[in-house]
């Protein structure tokens, strides 16, 4: 059982950017480009196995300009917020990213990578396990309703509809970041998916033959299965998923500490994604128990 408390994750995301004195970005009036910022300050780095993790404000988001009106654009922002114009975004943006949750960091610490780059271009690198260390929990800790409330934001803006008037080709591309809004929704709103997805960012994968190391835990869930297999009165089956949904609400916890660490505790919570996917099971059958 984990023993480090959580931090306090604070959801509000700054809805302004601060560029360099030697670049900026203009923005048409009345709109707000929905994306964390801010020039790069001193840094106290956290190093483990090739990672860093800072503790200051995240730097600039790099920018690629735009090929309608040949202004620089900082990502994820899309469409143009001066024309309109539909841009592509790199297939290798982050989850959070495409939600406006965080922007993405280039890998490069030079300076070219955080002005503007070749017209429409959908290349880079980017750091995502530093762009998740400016974030609650190291990308774990987010609220549910603005989740939801960014998501239905994009949709908004990204629906195919909006660019009949475009072409097919624009049509595809809002299709395509529009599909990518969605899944990014669909992984960071269950917390098993979130988790999973976070520690394949830090190269600690899970996959579905992971088995338990702990042989109390496994006998533990044997045992509630067991017991849900013998129920057979919806009192009883209410009990079991009761219980197992306290189970599976106390490993969340437990993962919101173990991202919460500097640096993340990921042996951690790989173990305890293993154990959330055999409670969320459990929790699963017992739902179709009851039906």
């Amino acid at each position: 059982m984990l023993l480090s408390k959580m931090r306090p994750a604070s959801n509000t995301l700054r809805r302004t950017i601060t560029q360099t004195p030697t670049h900026r970005t203009p923005i048409r009036a009345g709109v707000t480009p929905p994306i964390v910022g801010s020039t790069i300050g001193s840094t106290s780095n956290v190093s483990i196995r090739g990672r860093s993790y800072h503790s200051t404000s995240p730097p600039a988001p790099p920018s690629r300009i735009c090929p309608s009106c040949s202004q620089p654009i900082p990502l994820p922002l899309t469409p143009c917020p001066e024309c309109s114009n539909l841009l592509p975004l790199p297939s290798n943006l982050s989850h959070h990213s495409m939600l406006y949750l965080s922007s993405p960091i280039s890998a490069s610490d030079s300076s070219s990578s955080s002005s503007g780059s070749a017209a429409g271009s959908t290349t880079g690198v980017y750091d995502l396990p530093r762009e998740f260390s400016h974030l609650p929990s190291n990308g774990f800790g987010l609220d549910k309703a603005d989740l939801r409330s960014k998501w239905l934001r994009r949709q908004r803006e990204l629906h195919p509809d909006k660019f009949t008037a475009k072409g097919e080709k624009v049509i595809d591309l809002a299709r395509e970041l529009s599909g990518r809004v969605n899944e990014a929704y669909n992984v960071l709103g269950d917390e098993l998916r979130r988790a999973e997805y976070l520690l394949s960012i830090h190269d600690k994968a899970t996959d579905e033959t992971d088995k338990l190391d702990d042989p109390m835990i496994l006998a533990e869930i044997l045992e509630a299965r067991e017991e849900l297999e013998e129920a057979d009165i919806a009192e009883e089956i209410d009990r079991i998923r009761s219980v197992n949904h306290e189970k599976v609400e106390d490993i969340i916890k437990q993962l919101h500490a173990a991202f919460s660490e500097t640096p993340p505790s990921l042996e951690s919570a790989k173990e305890l994604a293993v154990q959330l996917r055999y409670w969320r099971g459990l929790e699963n059958a017992a739902k179709e128990k009851a039906v």
